[in-house]
């Protein structure tokens, strides 16, 4: 088995482990198993051990291993803050060298290569999302040349829970009077999911692709309503284009007056999604969004900004073990629930998926929205 990577890389970082505990209580997937291989110490102890030759990779190792949701809790409560996320991906990706991984992300693998997004779904079908717009012509906001460029991501791409984010998304950056283009059937997955999966070296090829897709479009900025997509641009692309969240764009539209808001009296929190909090360092701005929005009542979260808890749609656990992530996400509408909010507010489309889904299940009377959903809910005047 090849461990350069673990060496190079990780060994000094798992080192500075103590085994103090602090990590447990903050690590999602060990509230729910309550079990020392689902903690971030313990998937420490697997990487030193794995270095040292002191442990062989097999099946329940590597099931343990891809339980982590990558949300990096972990190393906000650690006093050595340690990569704890960072280690389990370099695991990964000796467990894919050695065929160790969950069969389920070959097919996510052959779903990217062949189809170039994670639901095997027709591209030409990437840009349904339009139909949810009223008189929105088939080709709606595809264009040879713009400042903006809109990209889109798979889930709200694919997933019908998730679709009136980008309809929303683009009719306000249209009210707005922004020069911006999607590139449809054009844009591809950005590679997240084979980063969670362990497999980054095979997303080159898309990540080549969207970027030249940019390029020609002659976009000075990219925006994101997908937390995941653009921590993967920033993180492991090299666009000359300014990259924007959503929650970003829409904080800038609203300071410069480009948007009319009308109140809405609701009293909500907010999720902080790990991708756009933690791993992107973005919390101000969508609180920012919801502070300017007249007639809003607003209450945190006990847990938000670095020390919120993830929703259960990370790192790739839904495919790998679906009752996890489920039992995860029932948590955090736990949380939820206790604020007495009549709706959460999130900035992601896994988040606003995961949560909503729970809500459903539970049959429990809490509106889950995304950001885009209260802001048009303000510039129509409607009440909530």
């Amino acid at each position: 088995m090849n461990l350069a990577k673990l060496k190079k890389l990780q060994y000094e970082e798992v080192a500075k482990c103590t085994r103090c505990g602090f990590c447990l209580p903050n690590c999602p997937t060990y509230t729910v198993k309550r079990t020392e291989a689902y903690t971030a110490r313990g998937r420490n102890a697997v990487t030193r051990a794995l270095i040292e030759g002191r442990l062989e990779l097999t099946p329940e190792l590597a099931k343990a291993v891809y339980s982590c949701l990558g949300c990096g809790a972990c190393t906000v409560a650690c006093f050595p803050a340690i990569k704890t996320a960072e280690a389990v991906t370099a695991d990964r990706e000796c467990m894919v060298e050695e065929g160790l991984h969950p069969q389920v992300l070959e097919r996510l693998l052959e779903s990217l290569n062949e189809y170039q997004n994670i639901s095997g779904e027709d591209q030409e079908e990437r840009g349904d999302w339009r139909e949810l717009i009223r008189g929105a012509p088939e080709d709606a906001f595809e264009k040879d040349k713009a400042e903006y460029v809109y990209f889109v991501g798979c889930v709200a791409s694919f997933f019908p829970l998730a679709q009136g984010i980008p309809a929303r998304m683009a009719r306000i950056m249209d009210r707005a009077g922004l020069d911006f283009a999607i590139l449809g059937g054009e844009e591809w997955c950005c590679g997240f999911p084979l980063v969670g999966a362990g497999m980054a070296k095979e997303m080159a090829r898309l990540k080549d692709h969207n970027q030249a897709k940019v390029e020609a479009l002659g976009a000075k900025k990219a925006v994101f309503s997908c937390p995941s997509c653009f921590h993967t641009w920033k993180h492991f692309y090299d666009s000359k284009a300014e990259l924007l969240h959503s929650s970003q764009l829409l904080a800038g539209l609203l300071k410069d007056n480009r948007l009319k808001l009308n109140p809405v009296r609701m009293k909500v929190t907010y999720h902080d999604p790990c991708d756009l909090g933690r791993n992107s360092g973005v919390y101000e701005e969508p609180r920012r969004v919801l502070a300017t929005i007249p007639g809003l009542e607003f209450k945190e979260l006990p847990a938000n900004r670095a020390l919120t808890n993830c929703c259960g749609g990370g790192g790739n656990v839904e495919m790998v073990d679906p009752d996890l992530a489920a039992a995860v996400a029932a948590k955090k509408v736990e949380e939820i629930m206790a604020t007495g909010a009549e709706a959460v507010v999130s900035s992601c489309q896994q988040c606003l998926r995961t949560i909503l889904t729970s809500v459903r299940r539970q049959k429990l009377d809490l509106k889950v929205l995304d950001l885009t959903d209260i802001v048009m809910m303000s510039l129509e005047g409607k009440e909530g």
